[in-house]
């Protein structure tokens, strides 16, 4: 405007965050979004899943009897009745921020609710990640990254449920499949069993949510190759057998929708233009993995990915300094990393005249 100035840029912290956090891996999470939004200066009520409770009032109680962070800084909340509870925090004008992760129905829900009092939102939700075995990739190692579908029983968000394989490769990699399915260990996770790899669903409501997935691809002419029930051998607990599907086309609901259990469904490709095609003809965006003998080409695949995170060739994107979050219907904002601290910031510039 024709005058001098001297002009600073500061960060401060965003204020009161609600954190909202799930039932399948709560503590992570828990920290995940305390640490930093208390790091940056804010005060903070979690509201702990209702199947989850203890894994929040224990940093309370952790808080309260091993710190000097004065009262009312840190709160935890627990509610037999999730909505009602989040939806006063997200509608109350005396909370800055929302910090919520969870699935994209109840993201869209928080959205619309904090758009009353124009807060910032947070999202982490679902996702329907693709694993790409390209044409050149060994078979042997990449399709062992397969059974991550059932590290913890399927009930994450980030894990790569649509297996992406060479359509002139599909009879022998189904043969694979079947072989490394069919030596999966898995039952009472407090076994003390080093070998296995899955236990239950979190509830019954989960697992009938997860069988009725697994119907709902039969009828839509998908093609069960193993799996597709509750284990005959497990009679407590509420399991879900390792579910393969194949012949699965991308327009099939169990191709589109997030299952949350361990039910993979395999979809042939043309050409590597095809196999990004599919990856990305998602509503989510979360994550991904691409797999090649020529890591310069899977790189290649991986930046063509609208995703928020990509593994390549057994790479691991999670990490305490790395940020996580995803494209499109997965979510606003990253967690964890320093783009993770700066969520819970608000910049502010200061104008000073210079005479």
């Amino acid at each position: 405007m024709g005058g001098k100035n001297r002009r600073l840029v500061e960060k401060e912290a965003v204020g009161v965050v609600a954190c909202i956090t799930p039932w399948n891996v709560p503590l992570q999470i828990n920290l995940a979004k305390c640490v930093p939004a208390l790091a940056a200066g804010c005060t903070v009520i979690l509201k702990a899943a209702p199947d989850t409770p203890w894994s929040a009032t224990m940093l309370g109680r952790v808080v309260k009897e091993h710190t000097d962070i004065p009262a009312g800084v840190f709160n935890v909340i627990t509610s037999e009745d999730p909505a009602t509870v989040g939806d006063q925090l997200v509608s109350d004008p005396r909370v800055d921020m929302v910090s919520f992760t969870g699935s994209t129905a109840i993201g869209k829900h928080i959205m619309a609710r904090a758009a009353d009092t124009v807060k910032k939102v947070f999202l982490e939700l679902g996702g329907k990640s693709a694993n790409i075995i390209l044409d050149d990739a060994d078979l042997g190692s990449s399709l062992l990254s397969a059974l991550a579908v059932c590290f913890h029983a399927g009930q994450g968000c980030a894990l790569n449920t649509r297996l992406l394989i060479p359509k002139e490769k599909q009879a022998e990699i189904e043969e694979m499949l079947k072989g490394y399915f069919g030596f999966i260990s898995y039952g009472d996770p407090s076994a003390e069993d080093p070998g296995a790899i899955m236990g239950p669903q979190v509830s019954a409501k989960q697992r009938s949510r997860v069988l009725d997935y697994i119907e709902k691809g039969k009828a839509e002419g998908a093609r069960l190759l193993l799996g597709g029930g509750q284990p005959a051998h497990l009679d407590k607990g509420y399991y879900v057998e390792p579910t393969v599907f194949v012949d699965v086309t991308n327009d099939m609901t169990i191709a589109r929708e997030e299952i949350f259990g361990p039910v993979l469904a395999v979809i042939a490709y043309e050409d590597e233009d095809d196999a990004v095609r599919i990856a990305n003809d998602s509503e989510f965006g979360l994550s991904g993995s691409v797999w090649s003998a020529s890591e310069e080409r899977a790189m290649t695949v991986a930046r063509r990915i609208r995703s928020g995170t990509v593994n390549v060739n057994g790479g691991n994107f999670y990490s305490p300094d790395a940020p996580f979050g995803g494209y499109k219907q997965s979510g606003l904002g990253r967690e964890m990393g320093q783009e993770g601290f700066e969520e819970y910031l608000e910049t502010k510039t200061i104008a000073i005249a210079v005479n």
